[in-house]
């Protein structure tokens, strides 16, 4: 039984999600007690599992299958849960994760279609078993949007390349996730500067965890 809070971000590709992340965890680092908190991301955080990272982002020659991809990004988020998130929620820490299991349903389940949504949601927690976020922030943009932003941007993973198409389908998926269990998630409008959306989330936080956002 988890004593911790488990918060998550979420969002399609530039969509601003891991600079919100950037800031938060800058503003934490300033707190007194900043050690009640620990950032993950995924796939990554592990020796291992930032082996698997860079094999499913930048890989040069050996594309993997879509099935080979999905069950990658399910190992790593094995070996995060078990040897890095759960601790840490048992310890009553507030856990802060750059994407969680909504990234997989999104990309994988609705993009790729390797399986449904709905088959990946329920593959998810056959793997991990019941934990599931208390709290998402959703940066929600339009793909169209995100591909202006991402002209601007340099170099990108093999993931970012994929084509609008491809990233409209990731929308549909994140769309199903948060009607599924909209308890847990709160939308963000990223197209506002990323200050107003950071002031957004500390506000959030401070009303959910007012004992750690002192």
């Amino acid at each position: 039984m988890k004593n911790g809070y488990f918060i998550t971000f979420e969002g399609g590709e530039a969509c601003g999600k891991s600079t919100q992340v950037k800031k938060l965890k800058e503003y934490i680092s300033t707190l007194k007690n900043k050690d009640d908190f620990l950032f993950v991301r995924e796939p990554g955080g592990t020796p291992l599992t930032d082996k698997i990272r860079r094999l499913l982002l930048n890989y040069e020659e050996d594309k993997p299958l879509p099935m080979t991809e999905l069950l990658l990004f399910c190992a790593a988020r094995v070996e995060n849960i078990e040897k890095c998130v759960k601790p840490a929620l048992q310890q009553g820490k507030v856990v802060i994760a750059d994407r969680f299991y909504d990234s997989t349903i999104a990309y994988q389940g609705m993009a790729r279609g390797i399986m449904s949504a709905q088959d990946i949601l329920t593959l998810t927690k056959k793997i991990i078993g019941p934990l599931k976020p208390d709290l998402t922030f959703y940066l929600k943009i339009s793909p169209s949007e995100a591909f202006k932003r991402k002209a601007k941007m340099g170099e990108m993973d093999r993931i970012e390349k994929e084509g609008l198409d491809f990233h409209e389908k990731v929308a549909k998926g994140y769309n199903f996730i948060s009607n599924i269990e909209k308890e847990r998630f709160y939308c963000l409008d990223a197209t506002k500067e990323p200050d107003i959306i950071f002031n957004e989330i500390i506000t959030v936080l401070k009303e959910k965890l007012p004992e750690k956002f002192k």
